[in-house]
């Protein structure tokens, strides 16, 4: 059974079969139809004008930091060297430590314990509301979702050490996602910096969670590098106290003893002596060698404190950075006038071969 086409003067220039399709009929056609394609390019600009306006405001707020690449060695220690020497001390058992890949630094701000210490952190917007916690602004933030969904206050668990599990809910993994999605931080292998961008939906948040990224890293760091240090000083300052109790009790029994028995001259008082004399040495030895490492380890604390130095501070953006509204419409009108130039085409093209 035939169908029959109904065809305008006009139109059947226009038409050809899809096998006859070519690049000089579809640009005559187009321009003959050119007020179809830019009506159905004006309807997707009205779209993205709507969507562009409609779409949640983002502020970006960046910090440069540059760390210690390089572990220090004992050389750096030189400006201890003579007050060492006065005090008898030896730098050589400092050993070299290597320093913390600042690769993995990144890592560090994706990592949810260093999340759920953000999400509870207080922050306050540019308009001096102040909330408990970053997680209750990100889940209180009014928008325009709020017209087909109830915002509720979500609460988030802190940070637990690497021993103990984490339990999330399903609203709290989402949360945590979200926020970690708003991190950007990345090393510039060329230059060694770090770049941590934090983006946010208001501009003071922006900045204070900045600040909170550094200070979390900062710590994370020195924790990291001085932990085994710091727990031989605790050690040794323990020892370090029995040691002293020992060489004052030894040093008080030899003076009293030698008080006592200042003009009597026996074997058996002559043996006592030197007992009390060779425990006062042992303790002393003791002492003096205790008291020696002590020393060393709070040097080798200051040797292994890593720097970072932050080349741009956090800073409020004074503009947005999302949506790009501009970008967003000529993208939504170039997108409208090809598909407007495709059905132009399709329908100009008779697909009965």
């Amino acid at each position: 059974m035939k169908k029959w086409i109904t065809l305008s003067p006009k139109d059947t220039d226009s038409i050809r079969s899809s096998s006859q399709v070519e690049p000089r009929w579809a640009v005559v056609t187009v321009w003959r139809q050119r007020s179809n394609v830019l009506k159905i390019a004006f309807l997707f600009a009205v779209i993205g004008i709507v969507v562009a306006l409609l779409s949640p405001v983002e502020f970006t707020s960046e910090v440069q930091v540059m760390p210690e690449l390089q572990a220090r060695s004992a050389m750096n220690l030189k400006r201890f060297g003579a007050l060492a020497e006065l005090a008898g001390i030896n730098l050589e058992g400092v050993g070299n430590t290597e320093a913390v890949r600042p690769d993995l630094y990144p890592d560090v701000l994706k990592s949810t314990p260093f999340i759920l210490h953000m999400l509870n952190q207080p922050v306050k917007t540019v308009g001096g509301q102040r909330y408990p916690t970053l997680a209750a602004f990100l889940t209180q933030e009014p928008s325009w979702l709020d017209w087909f969904q109830e915002k509720k206050t979500l609460m988030v668990p802190r940070a637990v050490n690497d021993r103990q599990t984490l339990h999330l809910t399903r609203d709290q993994e989402l949360l945590v996602k979200d926020t970690k999605e708003r991190i950007l931080s990345d090393l510039d292998k060329q230059s060694g910096v770090i770049i941590i961008k934090i983006k946010m939906p208001d501009a003071e948040v922006a900045a204070q969670v900045s600040q909170i990224a550094i200070d979390y890293l900062t710590r994370y760091v020195i924790s990291y590098r001085t932990e085994k240090t710091r727990e031989d000083l605790k050690f040794l300052s323990e020892r370090f106290r029995e040691a002293k109790k020992r060489y004052d009790r030894a040093m008080v029994n030899v003076s009293a003893y030698k008080d006592q028995h200042r003009y009597m001259v026996t074997q058996l008082g002559t043996i006592e002596e030197r007992r009390l004399q060779a425990e006062f040495e042992l303790a002393q030895g003791l002492y003096s060698n205790i008291t020696q490492q002590y020393e060393q380890t709070r040097i080798k604390i200051q040797e292994e404190t890593p720097i970072l130095k932050i080349l741009e501070p956090a800073q409020v953006p004074t503009k947005r950075s999302e949506p790009r509204r501009t970008i967003m419409v000529i993208l939504y009108t170039f997108v409208g006038g090809i598909i407007g130039i495709m059905i132009v085409l399709i329908r100009h093209v008779d697909w009965r071969q």
